[in-house]
């Protein structure tokens, strides 16, 4: 938390040379107070709050204002910055960020938002009663309103997770210098991405090779597929979207492979399990492992956690486990109105109701279909 505005503060505040109830004696140890008295109970609290003061100094020091002078302009500004940041506090997409703002991959959510504000809001109302400010300029900041509560406890990521979590894996894809780091962050970008277009279980990913990706003809046109073996040894095929036949392509550009796998590659596991080894991903032979894919899954989702600053995704991102992703896949199709048999084909499931499940777990469904219901009830009146 050591920052320019801290050392001022210790510096100059008149506030630290006087006895005061909390018996502060700088900026560090006000805010060290504040967090003692809110987060002693909780872990997760204390990382959040920790995540969101830090963020909040970083703007105090852009902006050169030592955060007891803080306005509720300054305040508004702040949550906007938030929720739409500009290119300043946006970080760079191929590259480390060269700013000490630039830590946002994108905007927050609303809900989100509001509960930075409710953060410091907190922070404020204790320092004022510390007698460290005279009002709290968080409570006349402007209201944020959300229309309904963030839902975390799903079975999938939402939208805005995924793309979060797609953003952060490109991200890192794209910024280490360090080979070994390199290849392991596209080869698990590569990963993720395969599980969510494809809604395959882990132990279908683990045994394939890229000879398993194939031209095929379908109805009227021929497409890119892919070929692998369910659970019961039932055959399987997936057709690949444009969005993933692009992670395969990058995938293995990045690699030093050809843009597009051929039959002859039966040699070359889909997703190998790298090693320490410089290069080692262009040679393995070796394919990764169930417990290696759980591994990488939550490593990966841990730290996309940690680094997200957006409270509510940074949330369901420290819930999901590795089989997050086939139900991501399958709520997502339906979500987005894709036909229910076409979403049963796609995921290999053997009976229909199965794939009805993941409809009735969506909250979004219930809303459209209540809408219809509605609709449908007004032209009977």
């Amino acid at each position: 938390m050591t920052t320019n505005t801290m050392q001022e503060l210790s510096e100059n505040f008149d506030y630290w040379s006087v006895s005061n109830p909390i018996g502060a004696k700088s900026g560090v140890d006000v805010i060290k107070a504040w967090i003692e008295r809110t987060c002693s109970n909780s872990d997760n609290t204390l990382a959040s709050y920790v995540k969101e003061i830090k963020r909040f100094l970083i703007f105090c020091d852009s902006k050169n204002i030592r955060f007891d002078h803080i306005s509720a302009n300054d305040i508004n500004e702040y949550l906007g910055i938030l929720f739409s940041p500009n290119q300043d506090w946006l970080k760079p997409k191929d590259g480390e960020p060269t700013a000490k703002t630039q830590i946002l991959l994108k905007g927050l959510k609303r809900e989100s938002v509001k509960y930075s504000q409710m953060v410091l809001n907190s922070f404020y109302s204790y320092i004022k009663e510390a007698g460290v400010i005279r009002s709290n300029p968080v409570a006349l900041s402007t209201i944020i309103k959300v229309d309904t509560s963030y839902n975390i406890t799903g079975k999938s990521l939402s939208f805005d997770a995924w793309d979060f979590l797609s953003s952060w894996l490109k991200h890192e894809s794209l910024k280490s210098n360090n080979h070994h780091n390199r290849s392991k962050a596209v080869r698990d970008r590569w990963l993720m991405h395969l599980l969510y277009y494809t809604g395959a279980r882990r132990s279908s990913i683990s045994k394939i090779n890229m000879a398993c990706f194939s031209v095929e003809q379908k109805a009227n046109r021929r497409v890119w597929v892919l070929n692998f073996l369910m659970k019961g040894n039932r055959e399987h095929t997936v057709l690949l979207t444009e969005q993933l036949l692009n992670e395969l392509k990058f995938y293995r550009t990045s690699i030093g492979l050809t843009e597009l796998p051929s039959e002859n590659e039966e040699h070359i596991p889909v997703v190998p399990a790298v090693k320490l080894k410089p290069n080692s991903i262009l040679k393995a032979t070796k394919p990764i492992s169930d417990r290696g894919i759980n591994y990488v899954i939550e490593e990966s989702l841990k730290k996309a956690a940690l680094e997200c600053e957006d409270y509510f995704i940074a949330k369901e991102l420290g819930n999901a486990t590795p089989h997050t992703f086939r139900h991501t896949c399958a709520t997502h199709w339906l979500n987005m109105g894709i036909d229910v048999v076409a979403t049963q084909k796609h995921l290999g499931h053997k009976n229909l109701n199965t794939t009805m499940v993941y409809i009735r777990e969506t909250d979004e469904h219930r809303l459209k279909e209540n809408d219809k219901l509605t609709k449908l009830l007004s032209e009977r009146e």
